[in-house]
């Protein structure tokens, strides 16, 4: 089904969107063969993609979000933001993931897109800020793919997030989108609630008619100052998500993204692999978005992000740290540990909440490290893929 999802893009997509989409994908590979080439060299680290949070204000409060708002919000500066893309420039790094909050409420985020148009921006959005003049903005940049965060139909929308009128909000936002001519995607974090609606050939249908692209699918991980780890995924419903990831992606036209499993089905964490890493809207440079520690944070005009991943010795001994305890979320499956391991790094908690203190008290729970049952990808394009860019860098020997 892989040629009709590229059908479907060149038939939908602007020629600017289009262009654009070709030029990540080559640079990209070309970021993950440096990455890999200063890794097997033993060269300065820097990680082939970084994940922006720019903003930690919201126009929701969702459930298990890692995010906690501040008065006054917390903001990366335009400034930083620049340096940021310049530094990563250098070693070759020219996509970014940009998140919040809600990115939609950054004074300065279309000129973010619009002063950078040779790199690929992810924007990570609610989608309830996305109207007709907004995604045409967007498809005028034509570096911009939103992927609009979908927790659930109408019923687990208003439970997760809080208002009535969400799901159709973010719909609403989807469609201004696909109009526009963009390449837009879906996220959807996948917990207990939700699953049987979006784990479902139904909702795929569903959402191919309404002119997506792709869907990248989560694990939902319960985080913040109202985590819901009742809903959390177990094994079998872990299982089951990578087995219909796998089937559909024979079937369905549309790509399908997740970022937890290699080409032979074992799990990976980009983190550990230094593939990625976070910078927080108060500009700690973290691990990832959810573990909210750091020891270093961003100078006004990120001059010193080189020293923070070469010289800040804190994420190299995490990444080790996360290796050593097996291929697991250690968030997840072992907070305890987690705890421990930080307390004796002196980091600084970046969460803006008691995330540091709090993991002494975080029971552990599954999630996507499944040893013994692996399924390997059945479609060989997306065996290629995964093997081009994903699949561990000898991290785990």
């Amino acid at each position: 089904m892989i040629a009709a999802a590229l059908f479907r893009i060149a038939r939908g997509c602007s020629f600017r969107v289009q262009r654009n989409l070709l030029r990540f994908a080559w640079n990209g590979r070309k970021a993950v063969k440096s990455f890999e080439r200063r890794q097997r060299k033993n060269k300065p680290f820097f990680p082939a993609f970084l994940m922006l949070s720019i903003t930690n204000r919201c126009n929701l409060r969702c459930r298990g979000c890692w995010v906690t708002p501040s008065d006054p919000p917390q903001t990366l500066s335009l400034s930083q933001l620049d340096g940021i893309i310049a530094c990563a420039r250098r070693y070759g790094s020219a996509f970014f993931g940009i998140l919040g909050g809600e990115p939609f409420f950054h004074p300065d985020l279309f000129t973010l897109f619009e002063t950078h148009p040779d790199a690929y921006f992810q924007l990570f959005t609610n989608g309830t800020m996305l109207t007709d003049e907004t995604a045409a903005r967007l498809a005028a940049c034509g570096n911009v793919t939103p992927l609009i965060s979908i927790e659930g139909l109408e019923t687990e929308s208003r439970i997760r997030r809080g208002q009535n009128d969400v799901f159709a909000r973010s719909l609403a936002g989807l469609r201004a989108c696909v109009k526009a001519g963009l390449f837009t995607g879906v996220a959807a974090s996948i917990n207990r609630r939700n699953f049987d609606e979006l784990v479902s050939t139904e909702y795929l249908d569903f959402l191919v008619k309404e002119g997506v692209h792709y869907i990248w699918y989560y694990i939902y991980r319960p985080c913040g100052n109202d985590p819901d780890t009742g809903n959390a995924l177990d094994r079998e419903r872990i299982l089951a998500l990578r087995r219909f990831i796998v089937e559909q992606r024979c079937r369905a036209n549309l790509f399908i993204i997740d970022a937890y499993w290699d080409a032979d089905g074992r799990a990976v964490c980009p983190g550990a692999m230094g593939l990625s890493h976070h910078i927080a809207p108060n500009g700690a440079v973290e691990f990832c978005p959810i573990i909210q520690t750091a020891g270093t944070r961003l100078a006004p005009d990120a001059s010193n992000l080189e020293a923070a991943f070469q010289s800040d010795p804190f994420l190299g001994r995490l990444r080790a740290f996360s290796i050593q305890t097996g291929r697991k979320c250690i968030l997840m499956e072992k907070p305890q540990e987690l705890g421990g391991f930080l307390t004796e790094q002196n980091v600084q908690d970046s969460s803006g909440r008691a995330f540091l203190s709090g993991l002494a008290q975080r029971e552990p729970l599954i999630c996507h490290d499944l040893p013994g049952d692996e399924i390997p990808e059945r479609s060989l394009v997306y065996r290629l893929m995964k093997r081009s860019y994903f699949f561990g860098f000898g991290a785990y020997g």
